[in-house]
């Protein structure tokens, strides 16, 4: 088994998708997290300068989904055939361009509330619902069924993302559906342990 660790800043963001996904394989890992006062010193230390990075034995791995891609398939939570694998990677680049649309850099707040409410409408609630379709096709609780994977992890950390930072959007009443996932991931033993044991953050 390999060692890992994980750097981030002390908050859940995108690097909590990662730390979901040890907390459901079970899987021991350094979780380092860099106040806003440390980043700079350890900075020059990451690969490209930025974080999460995911350290393999020594060996970095950056960018949040490249991360959470590696974690996926080493701890056999990508679906378990190449088909679903593709299928895993298509939503993450699905939920990842929704959630793009945000604002999260604009400063002034009137300007970032009209472009935070055009994200939601054209593209974060639409992408949703394109989701819940595709699992009400499944029939299961599950974007495959009855059989938990990365994505649907991925879609309760999106779903906590966007439900802390945006209350006003109601996402459980915009899409019963997912709330259900998001519901059974929240009972998932391992991830209800570390949900209830993780460091308490903002965001």
């Amino acid at each position: 088994m390999p060692t890992y660790k994980f750097c981030y800043f002390n908050a859940r963001g995108f690097g909590e998708m990662s730390r979901l996904l040890f907390a459901q394989a079970g899987v021991e890992y350094e979780d380092v997290r860099y106040s806003g006062e440390e980043w700079p010193k350890h900075k020059p230390t990451m690969l490209f300068g930025q974080m999460p990075v995911l350290f393999v034995d020594g060996e970095q791995i950056a960018h949040s989904r490249a991360a959470f891609r590696y974690l996926a398939r080493e701890f056999k939570l990508d679906g378990g055939n190449s088909l679903n694998a593709a299928k895993v990677d298509m939503w993450t680049e699905v939920l990842f361009e929704a959630i793009s649309k945000l604002p999260f850099s604009e400063k002034d707040e009137t300007k970032k509330a009209e472009l935070t409410a055009a994200a939601f409408k054209d593209h974060i609630h639409p992408k949703l619902t394109k989701f819940e379709d595709a699992l009400k096709a499944n029939g299961g609780t599950y974007l495959f069924g009855n059989d938990l994977s990365a994505i649907d992890i991925l879609m309760f950390a999106v779903y906590e993302m966007l439900n802390s930072r945006h209350p006003s959007e109601k996402l459980s009443e915009a899409h019963p559906t997912l709330k259900k996932v998001v519901d059974a991931i929240q009972q998932q033993p391992k991830i209800a342990k570390w949900l209830k044991e993780r460091p308490k953050t903002e965001f």
